[in-house]
């Protein structure tokens, strides 16, 4: 457990570091890297390994923790986030217990909590 957390620190840190010096520029690299893991969730589901998808799904959470500094203060989004939190952590704790169609229902709605999200934020920059 420990050493799960100072790798997520280690992956997080930089990240906000450039978070605080290029603002739109890094939310999208953020927004890439999540990507990237829920890609690597897809595969775990796909393949069965739960071990991969609950690497992958705690590492969302750490980059959800960085997202809050970004937008705070704009309420639907906050209310978005909550969405996929909540969903990630399902999804975290059906990998824990080798649940393949908790972790795909999970999946499910942290896709969609990532489009209506996505929807939230299109809308304010309108």
């Amino acid at each position: 457990m420990k050493r799960t957390a100072c790798a997520l620190l280690l992956i997080a840190l930089p990240i906000a570091v450039t978070f605080s010096q290029e603002g739109a520029k890094t939310r999208s690299v953020l927004m890439q890297k999540k990507l990237e893991h829920s890609q690597q969730i897809l595969e775990g589901l796909a393949t069965e390994d739960f071990a991969l998808i609950a690497k992958n799904a705690k590492i969302l959470s750490t980059y959800t923790q960085l997202e809050t500094w970004t937008r705070s203060g704009l309420p639907q989004y906050e209310t978005q986030l909550k969405i996929f939190r909540f969903a990630n952590d399902e999804m975290i704790r059906q990998a824990e217990a080798k649940n393949l169609d908790g972790c795909s229902l999970a999946y499910i709605q942290l896709t969609l909590g990532c489009v209506n999200c996505h929807k939230v934020v299109r809308d304010e920059s309108r």
